[in-house]
């Protein structure tokens, strides 16, 4: 496993302890959430066409629905027992996260005690990596990618090894058919400029063959939602989206809302304009829900509309854009409205310091502050790794938290601009990011200066 088996194995020890302890108290997830969930199709559809029903689904990738499908095929479909297994599931991510961040902090070089007091503070003791545990979504497993990239990247820098270069594009794909948000194409060619920021022109054209290979596998869906209704993109949600962030729900008379009124109208306008004569279950009728085809009709028309508002006033578009970045970043990322069952009973403490208006402003401003350092160093990072862009095999770990860095900022810039809520979820996914700064500080003995001045 790793040259610190006894101390991995002790810390996963502690840890399943710890979820042991917190599930008797009556920390757990609450099975009802899922009832409501947008990202998961009918159940029904999954049990009983479940190929098909994947096939079909457009307002957002696969692979989430996959998972869940793939369960309720094995177990029925029952919310109840579904929230159990995917609870097992993410202490399984989380058991895996561990070992992974051992095999890391081997590369990193870190202590054997520098090691323990991350994996207690960020994996054991974390708040937020606990909620998530116990929230039924894809967000856990998100971290576990993010994770891998960091893991890819700094195995890739050491001796540009064409198999880690292949693992940190099958790492992109896995989000890509997870996450809306990383599902343009665009966020491949992110990939391939990474690898261009590590190893510069050294083997450019094999690297190119890699990228123009992944951006095909990334871009199936929108080919197959172009071919069956007549919309390029891997999920039909972008221009919904775009009203969101902009609050304006009231154009065209409600259309651009999030409920399904006259969805049943725009599920006919729709198909009778495109000529979709198929009706299959998973985007026509009662349980297509969010997947139903009347959804393209509204998030195109909404998309026009959006993009329309924005440039008729930028200002007022960036100023949300603006304040939601800053906002969202005086919270917690376990600031998330829909809990787990238990979680108020013992953490409810962090609600109250919300109503104290002194302590709110010290909470959000210290939380605002830690941000701001974080974003400030890796910033640096890139800074450095651009000027020593042609020095290959120079400034390696640098350019793989560049990287790392570069993937975490993608998102945070598309949630922000395309995303008008839950934006603290979704910087959940860089948890591993946190644990990388505290890790490098840790071992610059918590000297600011000396770790701005390191040469990585």
């Amino acid at each position: 496993m790793t040259k610190n088996n006894d101390i991995l194995l002790f810390t996963i020890f502690i840890y399943l302890l710890s979820r042991i302890i917190i599930f008797n108290i009556g920390i757990f997830p609450d099975y009802k959430i899922l009832e409501n969930m947008w990202q998961v199709l009918d159940l029904n559809l999954l049990k009983k066409d479940f190929i098909s029903s994947l096939y079909y689904i457009h307002y957002q990738p696969p692979l989430w629905n996959f998972f869940i499908g793939l369960i309720v095929k094995i177990f029925d479909a029952d919310y109840l027992i579904l929230s159990r297994v995917i609870h097992y599931f993410n202490l399984m991510i989380s058991v895996l996260s561990i070992i992974i961040f051992f095999k890391l902090s081997e590369i990193l070089k870190l202590s054997r005690l520098q090691i323990f007091i991350s994996s207690i503070l960020y994996l054991i003791l974390s708040l937020s990596y606990l909620f998530y545990e116990n929230y039924l979504h894809y967000t856990h497993l998100t971290t576990l990618f993010f994770l891998l990239f960091i893991f890819n990247y700094f195995r890739f820098v050491e001796n540009f090894n064409t198999k880690y270069e292949v693992y940190i594009y099958l790492t992109a794909t896995l989000l890509v058919y997870t996450w809306s948000a990383f599902s343009h194409p665009l966020f491949i060619l992110l990939i391939f400029m990474t690898i261009i920021l590590i190893k510069f022109r050294l083997n450019i054209y094999r690297s190119t063959i890699i990228f123009f290979l992944f951006l095909i596998i990334s871009i199936l869906p929108s080919i197959k939602n172009k071919v069956e209704f007549n919309f390029f993109g891997n999920s039909s949600w972008v221009g919904l989206q775009i009203i969101q962030v902009l609050q304006r729900w009231d154009v065209h008379g409600g259309t651009c809302n999030m409920n399904f009124d006259r969805i049943y109208d725009y599920e006919k306008i729709y198909s009778e304009n495109n000529i979709i004569t198929n009706r299959h279950p998973s985007f026509v009728g009662d349980l297509s829900k969010w997947n139903n085809i009347g959804m393209i009709y509204k998030t195109k028309k909404c998309l026009k509309t959006g993009i329309k508002l924005v440039l008729d006033d930028p200002i007022n578009y960036l100023s949300i854009v603006k304040f939601n970045f800053i906002s969202t970043h005086g919270h917690f990322a376990f600031d998330h409205g829909f809990k787990p069952i238990g979680w108020n009973k013992y953490f409810s403490f962090f609600d109250d310091i919300k109503k104290n208006t002194f302590l709110n402003s010290v909470k959000v401003r210290f939380v605002q502050l830690y941000y701001l350092i974080i974003y400030l160093f890796f910033t640096f990072i890139i800074i450095r790794s651009l000027f020593k862009i042609k020095h290959v095999g120079n400034y390696n770990h640098g350019k793989a938290m560049s990287s790392v860095f570069l993937i975490y900022l993608w998102m945070i810039i598309l949630t922000h601009m395309f995303a008008g809520f839950e934006q603290e979820r979704m910087r959940h996914i860089g948890h591993f990011l946190h644990i990388l700064f505290f890790s490098i500080l840790a071992k610059e003995s918590f000297n600011l200066i000396r770790l701005f001045k390191k040469n990585y």
